[in-house]
């Protein structure tokens, strides 16, 4: 069964990697961390002061169940969480677009209160940083995603992983800023990011040019690319088209339209590789509508 984590689509729209190297198995592991402090009904206590209040001002501390570690990222081991841990405390987020009052950064992991989480101890209270923790809570906050965290852990590329909350949030009304243009929220959405802004809609700001785009994400003409493949894997069909301006040697890319549509569950294979669960498609998406 797919591990599922309910998150705020607040920051499945906003969360951006500012630096680090997060892979998408990291990722996932965050999640299936605080899969429960997301959900946690939050009222104020005696002081009048809400689990918001105090993690966004002091952190957060939580206990850590090594269970949920294995079943968000599909490792057979505690030793093999040591290193995404690692990474996790090497990243940094920002939560909204930069330029526009959202310039703070965000480390996602700070440590252990005690021994790291093992075979013989495998719960313990880990320190997270609470701005992150407290925008992905959903009590009193309208229409949370879902996601699949197990399957991005599988992903092949980042890219995949941040515009996999990205559709999540815009299919459920999230906003984008106005110079974008979008369809309506539902099951299938178009949003068509100018070429400026495609740092922010897929969450890295590493690439730069349509050529860069194409060879590590998108694939030959922009279509076809493992972000198409690791969204596919987790029963979301995407298309994305170059949008131009000019023709011949004076054609300039300025913007890209994504597509993205719910798709048929895609029935999938588990294989054992290096200790760890993975999932290899024995389907194809749904055809876009």
């Amino acid at each position: 069964m797919p591990f599922h984590v309910s998150i705020s689509r607040d920051l499945a729209a906003g969360m951006t990697l500012v630096e680090g190297p997060l892979t998408p198995l990291d990722l996932a592991m965050w999640l299936g961390a605080l899969g429960h402090a997301f959900t946690i009904e939050d009222e104020p206590d005696a002081e009048g002061l809400t689990l918001r209040d105090r993690w966004a001002i002091d952190g957060a501390n939580l206990w850590v169940h090594g269970k949920a570690l294995l079943d968000a990222t599909g490792m057979r081991s505690h030793s093999q969480l040591v290193r995404p841990f690692e990474r996790l405390g090497e990243s940094r987020i920002r939560i909204g677009q930069a330029g526009r009052g959202n310039d703070a950064t965000y480390r996602l992991w700070e440590g252990w209160e005690g021994t790291p989480i093992h075979r013989g101890h495998p719960v313990e209270v880990g320190y997270f940083p609470g701005i992150p923790v407290v925008y992905g809570m959903i009590h009193g906050k309208a229409h949370p995603i879902v996601l699949d965290v197990e399957g991005l852990a599988a992903f092949r590329t980042r890219f995949a992983a941040f515009l996999y909350l990205r559709v999540l949030a815009w299919m459920n009304g999230a906003n984008t800023p106005r110079a974008w243009h979008r369809t309506p929220p539902g099951d299938r959405v178009t949003v068509t990011v100018p070429v400026e802004d495609l740092p922010y809609a897929f969450g890295i700001g590493t690439l730069t040019t349509v050529k860069q785009w194409n060879l590590n994400a998108l694939g030959a003409r922009g279509e076809g690319g493992p972000v198409h493949a690791d969204l596919a894997s987790v029963g979301i069909g995407l298309k994305t088209q170059w949008q131009w301006l000019g023709t011949g040697n004076r054609k300039t890319a300025i913007g890209l339209r994504i597509t993205a549509w719910r798709s048929k569950p895609i029935e999938k294979r588990v294989e054992r590789r290096g200790g760890r669960r993975t999932r290899q498609l024995s389907g194809s998406s749904s055809p876009a509508p």
